[in-house]
């Protein structure tokens, strides 16, 4: 949930717009930002793709926390 808000904020993008890039509905990020329930695994996994292809990475949970970073450019 956070994660996602602090992707979205990091790229600019509206709930309608990560909805768009991850072809699931708007309503289906509220939910799931404001904590409602977790995205079917498809819906879960299109939304991550689509940050992915925007050039974010998640963090896990490695003893400091989760987070989100832009990834590093492919040289």
């Amino acid at each position: 949930m956070e994660q996602c808000r602090g992707a979205r904020a990091m790229l600019g993008w509206s709930q309608a717009e990560l909805a768009k890039a991850a072809n699931v509905s708007r309503q289906t990020i509220a939910d799931f930002e404001r904590g409602a329930h977790l995205p079917i695994s498809n819906n879960l996994a299109s939304i991550i793709a689509a940050f992915q292809e925007a050039g974010i990475e998640f963090i896990r949970e490695n003893g400091s926390g989760v987070g989100v970073r832009f990834m590093k450019p492919m040289s």
